[in-house]
């Protein structure tokens, strides 16, 4: 279980996971992605690996206020993901979600 609370004016949003800690979470950029794909190699062809687990880690920018810095190796995604664990990964999936569905909500009201 997740629950947002606090969004921040550069995008970050800082939410709770099931142990209780403060995950300050940003969308990584186009080129972040990009370099996050190419140091995984062959195991980004696994979408699912990819998605329930790289990419949710790498979206963390801090625990309970302690900067995370962003992994230059895949050592520090592995480093990452442990750090991160499956409590954080699931807030930080439900948070994601919400957040599309709610841009998707967005632009059917406009349409």
């Amino acid at each position: 279980m997740s629950e947002l609370t606090q969004a921040n004016s550069d995008g970050s949003a800082v939410v709770n996971d099931a142990r209780g800690r403060k995950l300050t979470v940003r969308q990584p950029d186009f080129l972040q992605e990009s370099r996050i794909t190419k140091l995984c190699g062959e195991a980004s062809t696994n979408v699912g690996y990819m998605y329930a687990y790289v990419f949710p880690a790498i979206a963390v920018i801090a625990v309970d206020g302690d900067a995370v810095p962003f992994p230059t190796t895949y050592l520090q995604i592995e480093g990452l993901i442990a750090r991160v664990g499956r409590e954080g990964c699931s807030a930080v999936l439900n948070h994601m979600s919400s957040a599309h569905n709610a841009e998707a909500h967005r632009e059917d009201v406009k349409n």
